[in-house]
């Protein structure tokens, strides 16, 4: 299955808010604190279980300047850049909205 159809969720060890529009990501095992940019923190928003990352990716082109193939390649290294530092998990179907 590719990138783009699975569904990004929040690592369950991570705690996350949106301050002042900046995703503000806290790793509790390692004390580890990250902020996000705009665009970064605008995906971190979207990632809810209920989109895949392609449906991510579509939103993201629709609202800002970008263009779809440019946004595939980022928003794929980004996710993959997030699982890789285990701020979140890959799942294979969409998560049961709540």
């Amino acid at each position: 299955m590719k990138l783009a159809e699975k569904y990004p969720v929040l690592h369950p060890q991570v705690a996350a808010r949106i301050i002042d529009g900046e995703a503000v990501i806290v790793l509790p095992e390692s004390g580890q604190v990250n902020v996000l940019n705009e665009v970064g923190s605008r995906i971190w928003e979207l990632i809810d279980g209920t989109r895949n990352v392609g449906e991510i990716t579509e939103i993201i082109v629709a609202e800002y300047d970008v263009a779809a193939e440019q946004a595939e390649r980022d928003i794929s290294d980004f996710i993959q850049e997030l699982v890789d530092n285990k701020m979140l998990v890959l799942a294979d179907e969409k998560a049961v909205a709540t």
